[in-house]
């Protein structure tokens, strides 16, 4: 299932480059590495400031005192407190799509397993840290223009996994042709075999895209609802409904799929 993994935009914002910074080494790190020691603890300390006071609550002192730094040294990595919430933000994400890409590429698991379990990783990332879900789903909307753009496109590659989920399960390939899985029970594994005589519409491709954007949509406020309720949640029932709205949407689409055209 790995052809369907995510890959990182190019333009996520990235570690800073300072292979380049001379002086001399102390507590036994290069210049560079202590660049970048710095730049972790400002991370980890917007990670802590922003999901727990916020965005707009959160002042540089703040952050500074969080990383147990000056200002001096958070301008050295940061031009402000939207880019570290821009870098804090592309960084959970990553973590995030490692977690679903480590469940979907499970070699022992079934086609129902993978997806269910890839499901739950997402769930469990987002509230066992209630920090990572206030932050990914709160605190970056509306900051700016520029975050806007960048969080739609993360948003877009969480719906692009989506969409290959609702396929597999339905039985058709990105490429459009419809796919037969290997074995007595549809969906029992994750070898497919191609039936390529028949391929399937791009009006079944883009009911799939405009359904995967609608899950992932619901899902963020299933999790959103269960962080603001502030109250103990039945974190299994949350991954059941997701994936029965992943199976049930495939079903919709097995069936347009097979539709004659």
């Amino acid at each position: 299932m790995n052809e369907h993994s995510f890959v990182p935009s190019a333009d996520l914002p990235q570690t800073p480059c300072a292979g380049g910074a001379s002086g001399r080494r102390y507590s036994g790190l290069e210049p560079s590495e202590r660049t970048q020691e710095r730049y972790q603890k400002f991370i980890e300390s917007g990670t802590g400031v922003f999901g727990t006071v916020g965005y707009s609550a959160a002042k540089v002192k703040t952050l500074c005192q969080g990383a147990g730094l000056s200002e001096r040294y958070f301008y050295e990595s940061f031009e402000s407190r939207e880019h570290l919430l821009t870098v804090v933000y592309a960084q959970l994400s990553i973590k995030l799509m490692k977690h679903v890409k480590s469940a979907l590429q499970d070699p022992e698991a079934t086609l129902h397993e993978a997806i269910r379990a890839s499901l739950g990783a997402v769930v469990r990332f987002m509230l066992a840290d209630p920090r990572h879900a206030r932050i990914m789903l709160v605190e970056v909307v509306g900051v700016s223009a520029e975050l806007e753009v960048k969080r739609h496109e993360i948003l877009k590659e969480f719906a692009g996994q989506s969409m290959a989920m609702l396929l597999l399960l339905a039985g058709v390939s990105p490429e459009g042709t419809v796919e037969r899985p290997a074995g007595a029970v549809a969906g029992a594994g994750t070898a497919l075999e191609r039936r390529s005589e028949k391929a399937a519409p791009a009006t079944v491709l883009d009911f799939a895209r405009l359904t995967a954007v609608s899950m992932v949509g619901g899902v963020n406020n299933m999790l959103l609802d269960a962080v603001l309720e502030g109250a103990a949640v039945n974190v299994e029932r949350i991954v059941e409904v997701s994936y029965q709205l992943v199976f049930n949407a495939s079903a919709g689409i097995r069936k347009l799929a097979a539709a004659p055209f």
